[in-house]
């Protein structure tokens, strides 16, 4: 049994999505699939386009045979954090035997390089490091830094290399594999997509940027017949429906009244105490939601050269979701994820999880109420906060009947037969 590991958020599934899963088969001549992907928020700080079980019928559709949810705690973090979480899972299962991983400059010599310079912090790295922080350089200008002295015999510029998203996490799920031993293989595929934020549709592989772009952009309920060539068919219909229910699409601006209430009545200490908030910034957030009458303004103002708008977006939806760096912090020395979490599954991802079973170290959660017979505090705590995000994702629909809390308790997982198509 040979089997493939990727690392997802398909925010939607696009044609790229499918690019990169038929070619890692094709690469990693594999016989089964199973993916770690992002639930109701996402990496990048935003909620999802459509709900985590919406979106592992996309990739059920594509022939993944397996989708597993990334805790919620991993998800809107940094790629560190982020990679973390999710190579943690892929490694417990016991049965991935290759991850294969997007990357903008597609050599995995040069990433793995750079990788293990990270991972195991010679001399000159670390001191160049903090030299630039003590400089007053952002850590990933400093990291950049630093990297380039040590690797000052290598033709490419590393720099460079540093300023793509993907390249970035394709360093750090490197790094983990590293640092956790693990003895799966990692391959690279060169981005043959537009990249990670660009913004625009011209081209057959538009980035899922671009994608959500035109959906929030456009007033035409029809928007997805004018992009339906860019989507598998399947994820066009599943999108098309969540529309029709009016349960999507969720954007970030769906929140916004939620988000300035949260912070106007917040003091300065509990500002300080959200994830990810440092150095003051506590100051500057208050003032703006006051300052502020959206979303975009509030952003805008705080952003700045240390705070990107990325990371300022994680620390407003880690304000909404009410999570606090103690809650990162209480799951520091838990060896990462806690659960298996199952999204979907197909009939040959049912034989995966039989063999899952008998190799994995932690608990495999089909049934979100049987967290509690396992009596493990860090496991609840953990997936409490993923029943938290759901519960509070769905306060965006336009339907107001399935804004209902507890989804995760009674929406089981997906489950494909082999002649089905959804």
């Amino acid at each position: 049994m040979s089997v493939l590991g990727l690392v997802v958020e398909y925010n939607p599934f696009h044609n790229g999505h499918l690019y990169h899963f038929n070619t890692s088969y094709d690469i990693t001549q594999a016989e089964y699939s199973v993916c770690v992907m992002s639930g109701n928020f996402v990496q990048r700080g935003e909620p999802a386009i459509v709900d985590k079980w919406s979106r592992a019928k996309m990739a059920l559709n594509a022939g993944i045979d397996l989708c597993i949810e990334l805790p919620v705690i991993y998800c809107i973090q940094s790629a560190e954090i982020f990679s973390y979480g999710a190579i943690s899972i892929l490694n417990n299962l016991g049965i991935v035997d290759a991850i294969c991983f997007g990357s903008e400059v597609g050599d995995i010599e040069l990433l793995k390089s750079i990788a293990e310079i990270v991972s195991n912090e010679p001399l000159i790295y670390k001191k160049t490091l903090k030299e630039k922080i003590k400089e007053g350089l952002p850590f990933a200008a400093a990291r950049a830094n630093a990297l380039a002295k040590s690797m000052s015999d290598y033709n490419s510029d590393i720099h460079k290399v540093l300023e793509s998203s993907n390249n970035i996490l394709s360093i750090e799920y490197l790094k983990w594999l590293l640092r956790l031993k693990s003895p799966i293989k990692p391959v690279t595929i060169k981005r043959m997509s537009s990249s990670y934020n660009d913004e625009t549709l011209d081209t057959h592989f538009p980035s899922a940027t671009a994608l959500r772009k035109a959906i929030y952009d456009s007033e035409n309920s029809n928007i997805l017949n004018e992009i339906k060539n860019l989507l598998p068919g399947y994820s066009a219909k599943i999108i098309e429906e969540q529309i029709k229910n009016k349960t999507g699409p969720v954007f970030l601006d769906d929140f916004a009244q939620v988000i300035l209430s949260t912070l106007r009545r917040s003091s300065i200490s509990d500002i300080s105490n959200i994830m990810d908030v440092n150095e003051g910034l506590e100051y500057r957030i208050k003032k703006s939601a006051i300052d502020s009458f959206d979303l975009k303004g509030l952003i805008q103002s705080i952003k700045s050269k240390r705070y990107t708008e990325t990371r300022i977006k994680r620390i407003l939806i880690h304000s909404l979701l009410g999570i606090k760096k103690e809650d990162l912090l209480y799951f520091k020395d838990t060896n990462g994820p806690q659960y298996i979490r199952v999204l979907g599954f197909s009939d040959k991802g049912r034989k995966l999880l039989n063999n899952i079973k008998k190799k994995c170290p932690i608990p495999i959660i089909t049934n979100t109420s049987d967290y509690r017979k396992y009596n493990n505090p860090y496991l609840s705590k953990m997936i409490e906060l993923d029943i938290r995000a759901t519960d509070i994702y769905v306060t965006a629909y336009k339907n107001a009947k399935s804004r209902k809390g507890g989804l995760d308790f009674y929406k089981k997982p997906i489950y494909k037969k082999q002649q089905d198509a959804f």
